[in-house]
């Protein structure tokens, strides 16, 4: 069980620091890739949410990125350790242009699941840790003002039915994702990553990432902190047992969290709805 205190606001469970004055949005994303790299950090995916806005003709665009940087190794030991943490690999980190035109970073601050860790692991999440000191987070020292999450409530998972091959389960996702116009907008396999650094035990592993541009653009209208959350994903994760499940963020939680107002509220759950759909026929097989 987790220690600190409950979180009760989306604000709880991402740091957002500003830019520096003098830096632009451009000098922003250099200075954090090009820091990133210096550290060993590998970027494994990059989205400029702001031109798909542009592309759907959206009005009011602002300056908004998405960064997703992992270390496979650590990635495959906190998914064996808790199949929980496949909704919230790999590490994302978000530049946008708030409403008066200021640029902010946004990060989920990986410390809320601390107490989900054994202190062994909790040394080896590297990863986020180092972004958050190359974005110039701060955060609390105490434990009992750190906001503290039971990471199983934060994700839905369903297993794949056992006549179904994963391959099939993968398909029947995503054409019932198609079917439902939610659009696919990336897809990273970790399980090659794993094979490249030579692991053991490699079991399937790959992560499908969806969007709704305008919607998204209106709930950061809302709230800059709902940026660590997307896009919205889903992994495919094969456990030890050769079981198959498909794990995803809990948007139930994040639009409570979020507090958002009624006209946000309906899309939102919408979308839930879809991703759900798409998960249970992936889950079904039902190509």
């Amino acid at each position: 069980s987790a220690t600190g205190c409950p979180v009760t606001d989306i604000s709880q469970t991402v740091v957002k620091v500003p830019i520096g004055k003098d830096m632009s949005m451009d000098d922003a994303a250099l200075y954090l890739m090009e820091t990133a790299e210096k550290q060993g950090i590998e970027q494994i995916a990059y989205r400029p949410l702001y031109e798909e806005y542009e592309a759907l003709g959206l009005s009011n665009i602002r300056h908004t990125e998405i960064f997703l940087f992992c270390d496979a190794k650590v990635a495959k030991t906190l998914i064996e350790h808790n199949i929980s943490y496949a909704a919230h690999i790999p590490c994302r980190v978000g530049l946008i242009e708030d409403e008066q035109g200021k640029g902010w970073f946004v990060m989920m601050n990986p410390t809320i699941f601390d107490a989900s860790l054994p202190p062994e692991l909790q040394k080896q999440t590297g990863v986020c840790g180092k972004l958050l000191n190359i974005i110039g987070a701060s955060l609390p020292t105490s434990s009992a003002y750190t906001p503290a999450l039971d990471i199983a409530k934060t994700i839905v998972k369903k297993p794949i039915a056992e006549e179904v091959s994963i391959d099939d389960a993968i398909d029947s996702l995503l054409l019932r994702a198609n079917d439902l116009n939610v659009k696919k907008v990336s897809h990273q396999i970790l399980t090659d990553k794993y094979q490249k650094l030579g692991l053991p035990n490699i079991r399937r592993t790959e992560i499908f990432q969806f969007c709704d541009a305008a919607l998204a653009q209106k709930m950061l209208e809302h709230d800059i902190s709902y940026l660590a959350y997307m896009p919205c994903r889903v992994t495919m994760v094969e456990d030890q047992a050769g079981q198959g499940w498909f794990v995803m963020v809990n948007m139930d939680m994040l639009i409570t969290l979020g507090k958002l107002p009624p006209l946000l509220q309906k899309p939102a759950i919408a979308l839930r709805d879809k991703l759900m759909e798409s998960i249970e026929a992936g889950a079904n097989g039902d190509l």
